[in-house]
């Protein structure tokens, strides 16, 4: 087991924005995390990597309690994370952007450049290297935060709806590199509403709403719960 969460809870004033929520990640498995919009998935992701502090519960990385760690310290144990809204640094290139996540575990700008190329070749993106982020397309920019996330050499990779506004081929294409950060070694939990994508990839799926886990099990086991279906997926899911 690579991250256990055991009783985590967030409020923000008198909202109750996530409640008592306890689940695992295999070392390994591509985990999935759904629910509607405020249903509490990027608020999980902001206490597992130390943006936010849980008003309760306690996360667990490799054995550790991390729960009052830094974004820094936690990025450096091995866990990174991407987001929604993504920021590239528009006036460096795409290869400095990822250079900079390189900086986490190397300090020689050589080395670190080496290992964005690496990158790169790997998502696909090399050949825009020297362009500026500014000046990437949305699909890009979607890509490069994953490469950015990858620089810093995670044992668990959180991705924050990285497929949001992909056309159907821009979609494909993360759904391999998801596949392909697995194949590596790298472990994640995928937060997504492209329903393509993430009954695909995920080993186990989440299903969150008002904040509260309603099911958890395999793609298959969730794509026919009634209760997910009510909350989340639509009778037309169910019905195809």
């Amino acid at each position: 087991m690579i991250l256990e969460v055991k009783g985590l809870t967030k409020n923000f004033g008198g909202l109750m924005a996530v409640k008592d929520i306890n689940f695992y990640v295999q070392r390994g498995e591509i985990l999935g995390l759904i629910g509607p919009n405020g249903a509490g998935k990027t608020t999980i992701f902001n206490m597992i990597g130390g943006f936010f502090k849980p008003t309760k519960g306690t996360v667990y990385f490799k054995g550790i309690d991390i729960t009052k760690l830094s974004p820094p310290k936690i990025c450096k144990l091995g866990i990174t994370r991407t987001f929604q809204l993504v920021k590239p640094l528009s006036q460096l290139t795409v290869l400095e952007n990822v250079m900079v996540g390189a900086f986490v575990r190397v300090k020689d700008p050589i080395e670190a450049r080496k290992r964005a190329i690496k990158i790169l070749e790997f998502t696909g993106q090399v050949d825009k290297k020297d362009m500026r982020a500014a000046n990437l397309s949305h699909g890009d920019r979607k890509k490069l935060e994953i490469s950015k996330a990858l620089a810093t050499q995670p044992e668990l990779l959180l991705l924050d709806e990285c497929m949001a506004g992909l056309n159907p081929h821009e979609v494909s294409d993360a759904i391999e590199i998801i596949k392909r950060i697995r194949e590596s070694g790298v472990t994640l939990i995928v937060i997504e509403h492209v329903m393509k994508a993430i009954m695909s990839i995920s080993d186990r799926i989440i299903v969150l709403n008002h904040g509260e886990k309603i099911m958890e099990g395999t793609p298959d086991q969730v794509a026919v719960n009634p209760e997910v279906i009510k909350a989340y997926l639509g009778e037309r899911y169910a019905r195809n």
